[in-house]
């Protein structure tokens, strides 16, 4: 384990937090764009929500090698290429005249992004015990607070005052600004990089070994189905209150400040319990029935006729989601990690790529009924939610 002082801790754990912001970012940035997007490209929401879509799926090829580079040539230079890549690629895209353009450099956007989100997990592996993860990764997941409550609203002005393509410019900015502050203060955490990447073969038959676990099937169903209905939302969201319910973009994008609020909520609920040493099955398991009590309001919506009620309980039902993400998901990932020890950097690679894979799934699959956002969005987190409580009930006592 690398020996860090506190301050050091705290000042790294500071950067990969403002990084898992920019990698969320990329996204929740231009969301309430999509329906110009639309309309500027003569395209369709199916096509569009390629540019979701594509970025999910990037991010879960990505993820299943990015760790394992990373043990090979160093967290720090992995860590440094990845954000480069992420900036560039999204400083082209502000310049790109056609919406396929816009969907292959978010492609190579998302490769930048793989490694966002799985390097500094690791970082914080090299350099701290179980409890002090759990802890870590709790602020580190404050990326995933501060991007729906800042990223949308950003997005939404500088959409209606500039162009969405500055959405784009800003997050390549921001990125070219964290390449500069890496440089400067983060040290190499991975003191024993493996010589050689291991034979593609042998690489992939630790996949196939992961698969048939049920362990890490559990916990990965559980976390990624619980995401794929958040990202289900993500995908309807836009056409849902912009174009379905009227409500102007920049009201629209006030939404996820609720939603970062509610997820907050959850990460100080995960927090708490994580002090009181509850058993982090537990701790899931609260989660898994927030996020199903959340399907169930959403269900409600369809036998209303009201906008206001349906706009009501559609938000109230994702805030209970959203709770939910925030006690599932470092508790589920951590439990993969502290099961397969050996493995880490491949078995969280492989679970994120699964989820990532679902999301880009979700995102897709809820715009099949497009001129029926309200009824494709229930469908499809029902789906979603379905899976993730089957799996937990069904293999509660082997998590455990």
């Amino acid at each position: 384990m690398q020996k860090l002082d506190k301050a050091s801790k705290q000042q790294i754990l500071f950067l990969l937090t403002a990084m898992f912001f920019l990698g969320v970012s990329a996204t929740d940035i231009y969301i309430a764009s999509l329906p110009q997007m639309v309309a500027d490209f003569h395209s369709t929401p199916q096509t569009v929500n390629l540019t979701l879509s594509s970025y999910s799926i990037g991010i879960a090829l990505g993820v299943l090698f990015t760790g394992e580079l990373s043990n090979r040539f160093g967290r720090r230079k992995i860590l440094l290429g990845g954000l480069s890549c992420f900036a560039i690629a999204a400083g082209l895209i502000t310049f790109t005249p056609t919406i396929w353009g816009v969907i292959i450099l978010r492609v190579i956007q998302s490769f930048g992004c793989s490694v966002i989100l799985i390097v500094p997990r690791l970082i914080l592996k090299d350099c701290m015990d179980e409890r002090e993860q759990v802890h870590a990764n709790g602020v580190l997941l404050m990326g995933l607070i501060i991007s729906p409550a800042v990223a949308p609203v950003l997005g939404a002005y500088i959409a209606t005052y500039l162009s969405w393509h500055y959405c784009f410019l800003f997050s390549a900015l921001v990125g070219l600004l964290l390449v500069i502050v890496t440089i400067k203060i983060l040290p190499e955490t991975n003191l024993n990089q493996i010589h050689k990447m291991p034979a593609l073969p042998r690489y992939l038959k630790g996949y196939l070994n992961l698969l048939k676990n049920k362990v890490f099937i559990t916990l990965t169903l559980i976390y990624a189905c619980g995401v794929g209905a958040y990202f289900a939302f993500i995908g309807i969201s836009s056409y849902l209150y912009i174009g379905y319910l009227h409500i102007s973009p920049i009201a629209y994008s006030y939404i996820f400040l609720g939603l970062s609020a509610a997820y907050l909520t959850g990460n100080q609920v995960m927090q708490f319990l994580n002090r009181k040493k509850a058993p982090l099955v537990d701790i899931i398991g609260i989660g898994v029935y927030s996020t199903a009590s959340g399907v169930f309001i959403l269900i409600l919506t369809l036998f209303f006729d009201n906008v206001t009620i349906i706009a009501l309980l559609a938000t109230i039902a994702v805030l209970l989601m959203r709770v939910a993400n925030a006690l599932i998901n470092p508790p589920t990932q951590i439990k993969i990690m502290s099961h397969f020890h050996t493995q880490s950097a491949q078995a969280l690679g492989l679970n994120m790529c699964i989820g990532f894979s679902i999301n880009s799934i979700a995102t897709y699959m809820v715009t099949i009924l497009p001129t029926y956002p309200l009824l494709s969005f229930v469908l499809s987190s029902g789906f979603f939610i379905g899976i993730c409580l089957a799996a937990y009930k069904i293999n509660h006592k082997i998590i455990s």
